[in-house]
């Protein structure tokens, strides 16, 4: 196998890609957490609501996207049902062509190996049924 020619780096693009990245990428992940971070310092310090009352808000913020994500789930689902139920509708009409040649080869595969076979077989078992006949009519002159 040749190896193939790789050109090296380009430091420029590469320092581009890395800014991009990390202003696309890391600074809003850093935000969203420092923000959420100070949600919860500011909640603690002041002690504002109760306890029962941050687990019911908790519990609303982790159930509401995981609805969410059951509901999109739940649709590519029956989105695929739907599918695979008229593919397999089709699939009969479709394969029906194939196997009719499929068919048509394996009579052709047949009859050829029959005619290859013939100029041997035919032979064989001539000189087999000649030999059976004449041990069959010495045993008929045979003394016993």
């Amino acid at each position: 196998m040749r190896p193939r020619f790789r050109r090296p780096p380009n430091p420029v693009t590469q320092a581009a890609f890395r800014r991009q990245v990390r202003n696309e990428v890391y600074l809003p992940i850093g935000l969203t957490l420092l923000g959420i971070g100070l949600l919860v310092v500011t909640a603690s310090a002041f002690s504002y609501g109760s306890p029962s009352g941050w687990a019911d808000t908790t519990l609303i913020v982790l159930a509401i996207p995981t609805a969410v994500l059951l509901a999109v789930l739940l649709s590519v689902l029956v989105a695929g049902s739907f599918l695979l139920i008229r593919l397999v509708r089709g699939i009969p009409g479709l394969t029906s062509g194939l196997q009719r040649g499929v068919d048509r080869v394996a009579g052709a595969i047949q009859r050829g190996s029959d005619a290859a076979s013939r100029p041997v077989i035919v032979p064989r078992a001539a000189a087999a049924a000649l030999a059976r006949a004449g041990r069959s009519f010495r045993s008929l002159f045979r003394a016993e």
